[in-house]
């Protein structure tokens, strides 16, 4: 069932690794098919080297289990959550990336620094108000989605980033650039005062990002 998504989360995951988001099984990502609803999901603390599509879980809006033999991420609660308030989103990715997470532990949104963040991101990463509990609390979820908004990121303190995008591909090119954005913020203030986009700026920026930039 939804080979070819499942083959594309399982892709996407590996790109967590290949640019050193995360270590061990420290990441998740899922995507929504837009015909059915259901969501494929990567599977619960599993590396993803030597794992296959198959190994990708697919899950309904309830979070049962549709197809797969591993247990589901134990982000599914959170995916879902977001999935269900945002039509437009296909899928979400969630890492451990250091300088993301280290603003995260500072309580501190990663800033529009760079038009490649207006680009692709359309905005700055706020963090969330709550510190991830365990097990997740239907507040801690709520608090997620509404720090997320209109937007694309957010940041879950003390704990990383949670990026989104209309596709699994775009989703993961998100989560990289939130990475880079935060590791060029933190040298750009170690050299002086950066210069920050402005909201018009960057709502510019990212809309000739999306109407210019690909094959279309």
């Amino acid at each position: 069932m939804l080979k070819e998504l499942r083959q594309r989360v399982l892709v996407a995951a590996k790109k967590l690794r290949e640019y050193d988001l995360i270590v061990m099984a420290g990441g998740t990502v899922a995507a929504r098919d837009s015909e059915t609803g259901l969501v494929v999901i990567t599977p619960s603390g599993m590396e993803y080297d030597d794992l296959t599509w198959e190994d990708m879980t697919v899950i309904d809006a309830a979070l049962n289990k549709v197809d797969g033999a591993r247990k589901q991420s134990v982000c599914s609660d959170m995916f879902m959550e977001i999935f269900k308030a945002r039509s437009d989103i296909g899928a979400v990715c969630h890492s451990h990336s250091r300088y993301a997470t280290a603003f995260a532990c500072c309580n501190m949104q990663i800033p529009v620094i760079t038009t490649t963040q207006g680009n692709l991101v359309g905005g700055p990463v706020p963090c969330t108000h709550w510190v991830h509990p365990d097990p997740h609390e239907p507040a801690y979820l709520r608090d997620i989605v509404e720090t997320i908004g209109f937007g694309f990121a957010c940041n879950i303190r003390n704990h990383g980033p949670v990026v989104c995008g209309r596709t699994v591909e775009e989703a993961i090119e998100n989560i990289i650039t939130v990475e880079v954005t935060a590791q060029t913020t933190y040298i750009a203030r170690q050299l002086g005062n950066p210069d920050y986009l402005s909201e018009e700026e960057t709502l510019r920026a990212y809309q000739f990002c999306k109407s210019s930039v690909g094959q279309g």
